[in-house]
C-alpha cells in the first residue's frame, strides 16, 4: 500500500525523562513515508521544556508547542491537530516506546474511506490512536469540557456517530512508565478520591452521548446505573477478566493480594466501598451536569 503522511502527537506535562525517550522511540520506527512528530509541553513546571529544545530543537521531524500553563491533555491535543502538517494523526502518551511496525500497523486500515479512527489501546482509544486530520477539524477536535478521563472515549463516539468506522488494530508499543505506588494514609486517600473523581466525567460521557455505545462501554443497567459487579471490579482485579481476588487498581498498583481468608474479606469489603464511592461521586456529577447516572 502507499503509507500516508502522519503527524504524530506528544502531549505532555513534567514527563522530561520519558517523553525524551518517547520522542527517540518515535524517531527510530521504520515507516515508508513522511512524518513528523508534534510535541505538545502543557505547562511542565520541571525541565521538560529544555530537555526537550536541548535534543530536539534542530530536528526538522519534530516541532515543539509550549504552554505556560496547564490547560489539560484536550487543548493540548488540539493545539497539535491544529499544527498537524499531515491528513493522518497519531496520538502518542509521552510514556510509550513504540514497536518498529508501530505506525505503519496503527495507519494501515486507512486504505478503507469508511475508517475514520485505529487504535492499539483497547476499549476505544487513548494512546496509539489515529485518525483523519479533516473529521478531526469536523467534530471539533477534543472536547475541552473532560479536561482529562474519557474524552477519548468521547472523540472516538463522535467520529463513530459522524458515520466513520473505528477499527481496533494490533500496533505494538512499550509502556515506560510504572505508577509509584501512594504512600501512607494520606497517600492512599489522595489517589482515591483522584480516581473518584475522575468517574464523574462518565457522567458527562453519557450526557453527551446518551446511546448504546455508552450504555455497553459504561455497562449501564435501567438506563441510570453502572452495573455494581463492574465498579466492583474496579477496585478488586476483576476488571482484568482472570478471575483474580485483589485490592488493586486498573493503572497495575497492587494493595493487597488474596493470600487468606481474611484477605478475602478484606478486599471484598473494601472492593464494596469504593463502589459506593463510585456511585456517590456519580451522584454528585449528576447534580453537576444535569444526567442521571449512578
Amino acid at each position: 500500500m502507499a503509507f500516508p503522511g502522519v503527524s504524530v502527537i506528544v502531549a505532555t506535562r513534567n514527563r522530561a525523562g520519558t517523553v525524551v525517550k518517547a520522542v527517540k522511540g518515535i524517531l527510530a520506527i521504520d515507516y515508508p513515508s513522511n512524518f513528523e512528530i508534534i510535541v505538545v509541553n502543557d505547562g511542565s513546571t520541571d525541565n521538560t521544556r529544555a530537555l526537550l529544545e536541548k535534543d530536539f530543537g534542530k530536528n526538522k521531524k519534530v516541532s515543539l508547542i509550549n504552554f505556560e500553563k496547564n490547560y489539560g491533555v484536550c487543548k493540548a491535543r488540539n493545539a497539535g491537530i491544529r499544527r498537524a502538517r499531515y491528513q493522518i494523526i497519531a496520538n502518542m502518551d509521552h510514556d510509550c516506546i513504540p514497536s518498529k511496525n508501530w505506525l505503519k500497523n496503527l495507519v494501515e486500515p486507512f486504505t478503507d474511506k469508511n475508517v475514520g479512527i485505529t487504535s492499539s489501546y483497547g476499549g476505544y482509544g487513548g494512546t496509539s490512536t489515529a485518525f483523519r486530520k479533516e473529521i478531526a477539524l469536523k467534530i471539533g477536535g477534543y472536547d475541552e469540557d473532560y479536561f482529562y478521563y474519557r474524552e477519548d472515549t468521547d472523540f472516538a463516539f463522535k467520529i463513530i456517530e459522524a458515520g466513520y468506522e473505528f477499527k481496533s488494530v494490533k500496533a505494538d508499543y512499550v509502556h515506560d512508565h510504572v505508577e509509584t505506588k501512594p504512600q501512607g494514609f494520606f497517600g492512599l486517600a489522595g489517589y482515591v478520591f483522584q480516581r473518584l473523581k475522575y468517574h464523574q466525567n462518565d457522567v458527562l460521557l453519557y450526557k453527551k452521548h446518551p446511546t448504546d455505545l455508552t450504555r455497553k462501554f459504561l455497562d449501564i443497567k435501567f438506563g441510570f446505573l453502572v452495573n455494581p459487579a463492574a465498579d466492583f471490579g474496579l477496585a478488586t482485579g476483576r476488571w482484568k477478566g482472570k478471575g483474580g481476588l485483589e485490592v488493586s487498581s486498573p493503572r497495575g498498583i497492587k494493595f493487597i493480594e488474596n493470600k487468606s481468608p481474611l484477605h478475602s474479606i478484606a478486599i471484598v469489603f473494601l472492593g464494596i466501598c469504593y463502589m459506593l464511592g463510585l456511585k456517590a461521586a456519580r451522584l454528585y456529577a449528576s447534580l453537576r451536569f444535569g444526567k442521571l447516572l449512578l
